[in-house]
């Protein structure tokens, strides 16, 4: 006659519980799989820092590209302003004229 084992569902979760789950048989049996499972840990953390880091490049380009389409929008506002002709308007209303002529320099004698 054959001899029955009984099956214990609950060896599994009190191994666990215990500590006997990943006690040195369990280790030296699975040694490359909990290996595997430990380099793939490692590489899911280097992957969500390698993440962030590229989301806060992302996000700092985004930034840059804002500043440098104002910059580029304020150089074309400052050129137009700076022409000569919009000068001349702009000194006519503070009463001020573009003079024709070369200015002439003004010497001082000192008198002794």
């Amino acid at each position: 006659m054959e001899k029955r084992e009984k099956i214990n569902l609950f060896k599994p979760i009190n191994d666990l519980l215990s500590g006997n789950f990943f006690g040195k048989q369990f280790m030296i049996k699975n040694i490359s799989y909990v290996g595997y499972l430990g380099l793939l840990v490692l590489v899911y953390i280097w992957y969500g820092y390698y993440a962030d880091g590229v989301m806060k490049r992302a996000s700092y380009l985004e930034d840059m590209e804002e500043l440098n389409s104002e910059l580029h929008a304020s150089i074309k506002e400052l050129n137009q302003v700076s022409l000569q002709s919009n000068i001349v308007n702009y000194t006519k209303e503070l009463g001020l004229e573009e003079l024709k002529e070369a200015p002439v320099k003004i010497e001082v004698k000192e008198v002794e």
